[in-house]
C-alpha cells in the first residue's frame, strides 16, 4: 500500500496537535496519591473519541488527521509501560497493580462507550 503525500501531512499536523494536547493534559494533571493521573486521563480520553469516531466509520482525511495523527500522539501506552514499571521498580506494588487495572479498564470502558456514542449517531 502506498503512502499519499496528503495522508502524510494530515497525519504529521495531527501528531504535532496530538502531542501539544498530550502535554497539556498529562502535565496538568496532578499525581493521586502517586498514580499518574495525567497518563490515565489521556489514554481513557483518547480511547474513546478513537472508538467513537472508528465505530462513525470518519472520512479518510478525518481518520488520517484525527485517528492516526492527533490520537495516535495524544494517547500515551508507552509512557504508561514506563510509569507503571516504574512504580514497580519503586516498590510501589499496590499503585503499579492499580495503575494498570485502571488503564485497561477505563479505556475499555471508552472503547464501549464509543461504540454506544457512534451507534446513537
Amino acid at each position: 500500500m502506498a503512502i499519499g503525500i496528503e495522508a502524510l501531512l494530515l497525519v504529521g499536523l495531527g501528531g504535532s496537535i496530538g502531542a501539544c494536547l498530550r502535554y497539556l493534559v498529562s502535565g496538568t494533571v496532578p499525581l493521586l496519591k502517586g498514580l499518574p493521573t495525567g497518563t490515565l486521563l489521556v489514554n481513557v480520553i483518547g480511547s474513546t473519541i478513537l472508538s467513537t469516531l472508528t465505530f462513525l466509520s470518519v472520512p479518510y482525511a478525518s481518520f488520517h488527521l484525527i485517528n492516526i495523527g492527533i490520537l495516535g500522539s495524544f494517547t500515551t501506552f508507552s509512557t504508561f509501560a514506563y510509569e507503571s514499571f516504574k512504580l514497580l521498580e519503586e516498590g510501589r506494588t499496590a499503585l503499579f497493580v492499580s495503575n494498570i487495572t485502571l488503564n485497561l479498564l477505563l479505556c475499555l470502558s471508552g472503547v464501549y462507550i464509543g461504540q454506544q456514542i457512534a451507534s446513537l449517531i
